[in-house]
Order: C-alpha cells, then structure tokens, then sequence
C-alpha cells in the first residue's frame, strides 16, 4: 500500500513539474523596450517592458511567470486600432491595463485584473497599444502618456 502511495504521489509530482518546465520551453522570446512615463502628469519613471508584437507572443503575454521585477511589465502592438480583449489566464499576480491611442496617451484603464481569472476584459475603445503593470505599481490616469517610439514601433 505504501510503495502504491508513493508510486502516485511520484506521478503527480511528475506531472506537475513536466508542466512547468513545458511553459517554461514555450515562453517566446520578449524583446525589450525602455519607455519612460510621466506619472499624473508629472514624476517620470522609467520602465523597461517587454515588447508582445506579434500573435504568439500576444497570446502568451505574462502567463506562467511567477514573478514581475519593479518598473516592469508588457507592451502589446496591434498595428491596426481595434476593441482589444484579454484575460488572466495562467497569470500569477494582479494587473493594471493601460490602453493606448497611437500617441501613446491613456485613452481607457481597467484596474486590478484578478490573478488566473478568465473572465474577458474588453476594450471600450479602439487602441494599438496596451501596456500591463503590476496592479497599484502605478496611479496612472486618463491622459496620461508614455514616452516610447511608437511611430518606429508600428512600422
């Protein structure tokens, strides 16, 4: 009975771990951009983000990562303007959407999307761009605007 205990117990780990290290393999490769914002209109910060510009690195975004260093977070590039949606699947912390125009302004924010929850967040409005920040990191408001080469992004 025991050495059957232990035998499933061996599988679940198994399992466990082939999953992690299967999300870990397929992580596409983030490149990454500087962008500076000026926080209510004031205060600039610096924030190093990871740039999702194409279908597969969109659709992966932050999931399955444990963890978001400080000034951090991800930019996603659409080089048409439409309502955008995204989820929480798979993603271990809570987020702050930014949704952009093509001048890089805060046009709409969702606020603390709720770790792993899959329910859709949805765009009000039509953007190229959506910047994700751990939720609170920043008190970012309507109007205000990132300061990142857009116009060379959307080429």
């Amino acid at each position: 009975m025991l050495k059957k205990l232990k035998t499933i117990l061996l599988g679940f780990f198994l399992i466990i771990l082939s999953n992690t290290v299967f999300a870990e393999n397929n992580r596409p490769l983030f490149k990454q951009i500087m962008c500076s914002i000026n926080v209510n209109k004031k205060n600039p910060q610096e924030l190093s983000l990871d740039i999702a510009d194409n279908q597969q690195k969109r659709s992966y975004g932050l999931m399955n990562r444990k963890d978001m260093k400080p000034n951090s977070g991800m930019l996603f590039i659409w080089k048409d303007s439409q309502i955008r949606n995204f989820w929480m699947k798979n993603t271990h912390f809570n987020l702050d959407l930014f949704f952009l125009n093509k001048q890089g302004e805060i046009i709409e924010i969702y606020k603390n999307a709720k770790a792993f929850d899959e329910t859709n967040i949805k765009s009000q409005n039509k953007v190229n761009f959506v910047v994700e920040l751990k939720s609170g990191e920043y008190p970012l408001l309507i109007g205000d605007k990132f300061n990142c080469l857009f116009k060379e992004l959307l080429k």
